[in-house]
Protein backbone atom coordinates (compact mmCIF):
# COMPACT_ATOMS: atom_id res chain seq x y z
CA UNK A 1 0.00 0.00 0.00
CA UNK A 2 2.80 2.38 0.93
CA UNK A 3 4.62 1.57 -2.29
CA UNK A 4 1.50 2.30 -4.37
CA UNK A 5 1.09 5.68 -2.67
CA UNK A 6 4.74 6.52 -3.32
CA UNK A 7 4.39 5.64 -7.01
CA UNK A 8 1.23 7.75 -7.26
CA UNK A 9 2.94 10.70 -5.56
CA UNK A 10 5.92 10.48 -7.92
CA UNK A 11 3.65 10.27 -10.96
CA UNK A 12 1.83 13.41 -9.88
CA UNK A 13 5.06 15.27 -9.14
CA UNK A 14 6.55 14.89 -12.62
CA UNK A 15 5.41 16.86 -15.71
CA UNK A 16 2.70 15.47 -17.95
CA UNK A 17 3.63 13.17 -20.81
CA UNK A 18 4.37 14.39 -24.33
CA UNK A 19 0.90 13.26 -25.41
CA UNK A 20 -0.65 15.56 -22.81
CA UNK A 21 1.64 18.42 -23.85
CA UNK A 22 0.69 17.87 -27.50
CA UNK A 23 -3.04 17.10 -27.42
CA UNK A 24 -4.70 14.96 -30.05
CA UNK A 25 -6.95 17.89 -31.05
CA UNK A 26 -5.97 21.58 -31.01
CA UNK A 27 -6.63 24.95 -32.62
CA UNK A 28 -4.79 28.12 -33.52
CA UNK A 29 -5.13 31.21 -31.27
CA UNK A 30 -7.49 32.79 -33.84
CA UNK A 31 -9.68 29.68 -33.79
CA UNK A 32 -9.72 29.64 -37.60
CA UNK A 33 -7.73 26.40 -37.97
CA UNK A 34 -8.40 23.30 -35.88
CA UNK A 35 -6.48 20.04 -36.24
CA UNK A 36 -6.63 16.50 -34.92
CA UNK A 37 -4.58 13.32 -35.15
CA UNK A 38 -6.63 10.17 -35.73
CA UNK A 39 -4.33 7.15 -35.67
CA UNK A 40 -2.26 7.36 -38.86
CA UNK A 41 -4.11 10.43 -40.18
CA UNK A 42 -3.83 14.16 -39.52
CA UNK A 43 -6.74 16.45 -40.37
CA UNK A 44 -7.05 20.23 -40.19
CA UNK A 45 -10.24 22.22 -40.82
CA UNK A 46 -10.50 25.91 -41.68
CA UNK A 47 -13.53 27.89 -40.59
CA UNK A 48 -12.75 30.73 -43.00
CA UNK A 49 -10.78 30.18 -46.21
CA UNK A 50 -10.61 33.78 -47.48
CA UNK A 51 -10.68 32.48 -51.06
CA UNK A 52 -13.02 30.30 -53.11
CA UNK A 53 -13.18 26.68 -51.99
CA UNK A 54 -12.07 24.03 -54.47
CA UNK A 55 -14.95 22.61 -56.49
CA UNK A 56 -16.59 19.61 -54.84
CA UNK A 57 -16.05 16.38 -56.76
CA UNK A 58 -19.15 14.43 -57.76
CA UNK A 59 -18.00 11.56 -55.55
CA UNK A 60 -18.36 13.77 -52.43
CA UNK A 61 -21.85 14.17 -51.01
CA UNK A 62 -20.71 16.14 -47.94
CA UNK A 63 -18.61 19.28 -47.30
CA UNK A 64 -15.50 19.74 -49.41
CA UNK A 65 -12.75 22.34 -49.59
CA UNK A 66 -12.30 23.39 -45.95
CA UNK A 67 -10.76 20.17 -44.57
CA UNK A 68 -7.23 18.99 -45.31
CA UNK A 69 -5.49 15.77 -44.45
CA UNK A 70 -2.35 13.73 -44.76
CA UNK A 71 -1.54 10.16 -43.79
CA UNK A 72 1.57 9.18 -41.89
CA UNK A 73 2.88 7.32 -44.97
CA UNK A 74 1.08 9.38 -47.64
CA UNK A 75 2.93 10.93 -50.55
CA UNK A 76 0.89 14.16 -50.55
CA UNK A 77 -1.60 16.24 -48.55
CA UNK A 78 -5.17 16.31 -49.85
CA UNK A 79 -8.54 17.99 -49.48
CA UNK A 80 -11.10 15.90 -47.65
CA UNK A 81 -14.80 15.18 -48.07
CA UNK A 82 -16.26 15.35 -44.55
CA UNK A 83 -19.59 15.38 -42.74
CA UNK A 84 -18.28 16.65 -39.40
CA UNK A 85 -15.87 19.24 -38.03
CA UNK A 86 -12.67 19.25 -35.97
CA UNK A 87 -12.43 21.55 -32.96
CA UNK A 88 -15.05 23.42 -31.01
CA UNK A 89 -15.50 24.85 -27.53
CA UNK A 90 -12.82 23.73 -25.09
CA UNK A 91 -10.32 22.67 -27.76
CA UNK A 92 -6.74 23.34 -26.53
CA UNK A 93 -4.83 26.14 -28.27
CA UNK A 94 -1.31 25.90 -29.69
CA UNK A 95 0.31 29.34 -29.49
CA UNK A 96 1.88 31.14 -32.44
CA UNK A 97 5.56 30.27 -32.71
CA UNK A 98 5.04 26.78 -31.28
CA UNK A 99 5.26 23.39 -32.97
CA UNK A 100 2.77 20.59 -32.29
CA UNK A 101 4.06 17.01 -32.67
CA UNK A 102 2.26 13.71 -32.39
CA UNK A 103 2.38 10.26 -33.98
CA UNK A 104 5.04 11.33 -36.50
CA UNK A 105 3.18 14.49 -37.57
CA UNK A 106 4.42 18.01 -37.05
CA UNK A 107 2.57 21.33 -37.36
CA UNK A 108 4.33 24.66 -37.06
CA UNK A 109 1.87 27.36 -35.95
CA UNK A 110 2.70 30.91 -37.02
CA UNK A 111 0.71 34.09 -37.53
CA UNK A 112 1.41 33.66 -41.25
CA UNK A 113 -0.21 30.19 -41.32
CA UNK A 114 0.05 26.57 -40.25
CA UNK A 115 2.39 24.11 -41.97
CA UNK A 116 1.76 20.44 -41.20
CA UNK A 117 3.91 17.55 -42.39
CA UNK A 118 4.15 13.79 -42.05
CA UNK A 119 7.49 11.99 -41.48
CA UNK A 120 8.17 12.09 -45.23
CA UNK A 121 7.77 15.88 -45.42
CA UNK A 122 4.41 15.80 -47.22
CA UNK A 123 1.40 17.74 -46.01
CA UNK A 124 -0.17 21.16 -46.38
CA UNK A 125 0.16 24.86 -45.60
CA UNK A 126 -2.99 26.72 -44.52
CA UNK A 127 -3.75 30.39 -44.05
CA UNK A 128 -6.58 32.72 -44.91
CA UNK A 129 -6.45 33.33 -48.65
CA UNK A 130 -4.05 30.48 -49.44
CA UNK A 131 -3.98 26.72 -49.02
CA UNK A 132 -1.22 24.60 -50.53
CA UNK A 133 -0.86 20.82 -50.71
CA UNK A 134 2.53 19.17 -51.08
Amino acid sequence: MRRALLILALALAFPASAAAADPQMWQTPSGNIACAAFGKQLRCDMRRLGNAAAPRPESCEFDYGRSFGVGRNASRGRRLCVSDAVGGPGTPTVAYGKTWRRAGFRCRVRRSGVRCTNPGGHGFFLRIGRQRLF
